[in-house]
């Protein structure tokens, strides 16, 4: 299945956003913000450890972040304003082109020249074809799930386990946030109150566990349960975060682990709900029995 680059903003922002979390994830330690230039790319900075008998030696890169899959046109020398500029005011040893494209000939071959003129140590081309084949290997699901929904939905089936299908609905409206995650703007939520005791030897409750959709949904269910406590935090985490494999198999560690060991109490009701959450993301999360027992729900 080929990703399509066009679900992220032409505007540059989002790109640069990306490509920090997708070079994070390659192992590279992100040391600079990313910074909007003139022509709408983005610069940031980040820093590779190259490894030696005694010492791991920090080699820094510029990454430069050009999206332009709504016109498929290569990345060209002109595209890159002022970037011998931008390499010697960073104090980098080497350039990365983080393109949704490519990288033209000539530009590539005007890369080498300056590598050979000793102005950089090495360059690096990012294009779509690379970044698609990392966003199809495992560790980067979380990824593609941010920045490509519809791709991410592609990937992922809904597989029924028991007699019928559980629905995630809303609290307040009622929209199932589980049939609708990607054509909803990612923006179902789940909410967890908590209340915290005053006294440090008792222990903090989990009074309520809740589905909504973010904004006023969530904000007319926060002003139902909490009652104007103010000892009661919220934390919300996106639906769309938990159906990535690894990150549903966290939330049930972490859940196991805070009523196990971090003497955190729950009401009955919350737990019921914990519980029933994980059933319901199994069937976005977990593979299928087999082709005569699961039954896909389209």
């Amino acid at each position: 299945m080929n990703i399509d680059f066009n679900e992220i903003p032409f505007d540059g922002e989002l790109w640069g956003q990306f490509a920090q979390e997708f070079m994070s994830n390659l192992g590279f330690k992100v040391y600079s913000p990313s910074y909007k230039l003139s022509d709408d790319g983005y610069d940031f900075c980040v820093i590779e450890h190259v490894g030696g008998k005694f010492n791991w030696t920090p080699f820094k890169w510029l990454v430069s972040c050009r999206h332009k899959s709504h016109n498929r046109l290569a990345v060209k020398e002109p595209d890159e304003v002022d970037i011998l500029e931008r390499i010697i005011r960073n104090k980098v040893d080497g350039f990365i082109g983080f393109y949704s494209t490519s990288a033209a000939p000539a530009f590539s071959s005007y890369l080498e020249s300056i590598k050979s003129d000793g102005i950089i140590k090495d360059y690096k081309i990012i294009d779509s074809k690379f970044i698609e084949t990392y966003l199809l290997t495992a560790g980067f699901d979380l990824v593609a799930s941010h920045y490509f929904p519809k791709f991410a939905l592609g990937k992922q089936a809904v597989h029924i386990y028991q007699d019928k299908y559980l629905p995630v609905c809303c609290e307040y409206c009622q929209k199932d946030l589980l049939e609708t995650l990607y054509t909803n703007n990612n923006q179902g939520v789940v909410v967890r109150l908590r209340l915290r005791k005053s006294d440090e030897n008792v222990a903090d409750t989990i009074t309520q566990v809740y589905f909504a959709c973010k904004g006023e949904c969530d904000e007319q269910l926060q002003a139902k349960y909490c009652n104007n406590t103010s000892q009661s935090t919220a934390s919300w985490a996106l639906l769309s975060d938990l159906v990535v494999p690894s990150a549903f198999l966290e939330r049930v560690v972490v859940l196991l682990n805070q009523i196990g060991r971090d003497g955190v109490i729950y009401s009955k009701e919350a737990l019921e709900t914990e519980e029933y959450l994980c059933r319901a993301l199994a069937q976005k999360t977990l593979r299928p029995q087999n082709t005569n027992t699961t039954k896909n729900k389209k």
